[in-house]
C-alpha cells in the first residue's frame, strides 16, 4: 500500500516533467516564435487554426488584448483593441449609419500587417455581428483574404489549356452581388429567371428570391424551422429543398407553402448538392458511402415525383482527380486532395456535369460520367463555394459563403459563358 502511495506521485512528476519539456520545446519553435517577436512575456489564450489554413493566436502583452496570425512562421497580421479617440469616430460612424442602419457599434481593433494597416469594427443586430474594414482615414477598406495556398502560382494556371477551355473567366467574374448578412452561410442557388435566383443558408428553413438589378431579397418562404439545408433546385413551380439527412422538403411556389416532405435513403449519411432535369433529381454525397471505397463520393438520381430508391449514377474516383491535378496543374500538390463536393449542375449547351468542392475550392468535370477537366478556384476570389447553378444561354452562378469576421463576404459570382 505504502509502496504505490509513492509510485504515483513519482509517476506524475515525471509527466508534469515530460510536459514542461515538452511545452518549453513547442514555445521555442514554431508559430510561438513568430508571437515571441511582437511580445516577450505573452500570457497565451487561445490558439485556433482556421478554415483558411493559418494559425490564429490571442494572447495579451502588459495588460493589452493582441491577436496574431500566422502562416508558415510568418506574421499575416497583428490586431490589437483600439479606443474611440484613436479612430476617426465620427466618419466611420457617419458612413455606417447610411448603410448599416439598426446597427450597434461594439467594438474597434487596429490591424497591422506586413505592408499596411487598417481598422477593423465590430457591429451588430438582433444577434448578427459583423466586421467592417476602414483605412485609418475612415474610408472604407478592402481586406485581402489570407491564402493557405500562397505558393500556388493561379496566373500560370489560369492560362494554362486546361482552364482555358471552359470558356469562362473564373479568376475575374463578370458580377459579384455581395449578400445581405442573413445570407452569410448561403449553402445552395436555383434559377427564378435571368435576373433573380431563389437561395436557402445552412440554418433555416427560409427561401429567399434575391433579385440582381435591385440587389437585395425580394420574397421569403418559409418551409420549416431550422436545419442543416445544403441546396436547391426548381422544378417548374415546385422548389425542392435538401436536408443533410436527405430529407427533401418540396414547396410550391405558386401557394408559397410546403406541399410535402420526402426522405430519400442512401447509402451516405451527408447528402450537400441537388439539381434537377428531366423529372430526375440528381443528389451527390459530401462523404464516402458505406459499401463504397474511402476514396470515392457517389452521385445518386431518383424520380421527381415518385421518389423512388435513388440508384447510384456516377462514382467520384478521387485517385483519378489526384492523376488529373498532378499532369495538368504541377503547380498544386495534390496528394491531400479529399474532394468533399457541395454542389452539382449540368451544363445546358455541353451537357457537361460540373460538381464543386467548398473545401477543394476545385470543380470537376464530367461528360458522359467520364472525367474530363478539373479547375481549381482561387481563395482569394472563391471563399467557400458551395452553390451552381446555370442559365439557359450557359452562364455561370457560383454562391460562396461568408466568415464571420466579414474579411470574406457572402457572394454570388456571375460568369458569362464566352
Amino acid at each position: 500500500m505504502n509502496k504505490s502511495l509513492i509510485f504515483i506521485p513519482l509517476l506524475f512528476l515525471a509527466a508534469c516533467g515530460d510536459q514542461k519539456s515538452s511545452q518549453e520545446e513547442t514555445e521555442s519553435t514554431g508559430y510561438m516564435k513568430t508571437v515571441y517577436a511582437q511580445c516577450n512575456n505573452p500570457d497565451i489564450l487561445e490558439v485556433e487554426t482556421t478554415i483558411d489554413g493559418y494559425i490564429e493566436v490571442e494572447y495579451l502583452c502588459e495588460g493589452k488584448r493582441y491577436e496574431v496570425g500566422i502562416l508558415d512562421d510568418e506574421m499575416l497580421f497583428l490586431e490589437s483593441n483600439a479606443s474611440q479617440t484613436e479612430v476617426p469616430f465620427g466618419k466611420i460612424k457617419e458612413k455606417l449609419s447610411k448603410k448599416y442602419e439598426g446597427w450597434k457599434l461594439e467594438e474597434f481593433s487596429k490591424v497591422k500587417t506586413n505592408d499596411t494597416s487598417y481598422i477593423k469594427v465590430e457591429i451588430f443586430k438582433e444577434g448578427i455581428e459583423q466586421n467592417i474594414y476602414f483605412t485609418n482615414d475612415g474610408e472604407k477598406y478592402k481586406v485581402k483574404t489570407p491564402n493557405k495556398d500562397h505558393h500556388i502560382d493561379y496566373a500560370a494556371i489560369e492560362e494554362s489549356e486546361s482552364f482555358q477551355v471552359e470558356n469562362y473567366n473564373f479568376y475575374q467574374p463578370d458580377s459579384i452581388y455581395e449578400m445581405p448578412d442573413i445570407l452569410r452561410e448561403i449553402s445552395g442557388i436555383t434559377r427564378s429567371d435571368h435576373n433573380s435566383v431563389y437561395a436557402i443558408q445552412d440554418e433555416l428553413g427560409v427561401i429567399f428570391e434575391y433579385n440582381f438589378d435591385q440587389r437585395k431579397i425580394t420574397q421569403t418562404i418559409r418551409f420549416t424551422d431550422v436545419g442543416d439545408f445544403e441546396d436547391i433546385a426548381r422544378m417548374d413551380d415546385l422548389l425542392y429543398v435538401l436536408r443533410s439527412d436527405g430529407n427533401i422538403f418540396v414547396n410550391n411556389l405558386k401557394t408559397k407553402t410546403l406541399a410535402f416532405e420526402r426522405m430519400i435513403q442512401t447509402n451516405s449519411l451527408d447528402i450537400e448538392g441537388l439539381f434537377y432535369q428531366n423529372d430526375s433529381l440528381y443528389l451527390v454525397c459530401k462523404g464516402p458511402s458505406f459499401d463504397k471505397p474511402e476514396s470515392s463520393r457517389m452521385i445518386y438520381k431518383t424520380s421527381a415525383n415518385r421518389f423512388i430508391k435513388p440508384t447510384p449514377y456516377l462514382e467520384i474516383k478521387i485517385p483519378e482527380l489526384r492523376k488529373y491535378i498532378s499532369e495538368h496543374y504541377p503547380e498544386i500538390n495534390s496528394v491531400n486532395l479529399q474532394f468533399n463536393p457541395s454542389a452539382i449542375a449540368r451544363h445546358p449547351i455541353t451537357g457537361s456535369l460540373f460538381i464543386l468542392s467548398a473545401e477543394d475550392q476545385m470543380i470537376s468535370i464530367y461528360q458522359n460520367k467520364k472525367l474530363i477537366n478539373v479547375i481549381p478556384l482561387s481563395p482569394e476570389v472563391y471563399y467557400k463555394p458551395e452553390g451552381l447553378e446555370f442559365h439557359e444561354n450557359g452562364d455561370l452562378l457560383i454562391s460562396t459563403e461568408g466568415d464571420k469576421k466579414g474579411i470574406n463576404m457572402a457572394s454570388i459570382f456571375y460568369l458569362k459563358y464566352r
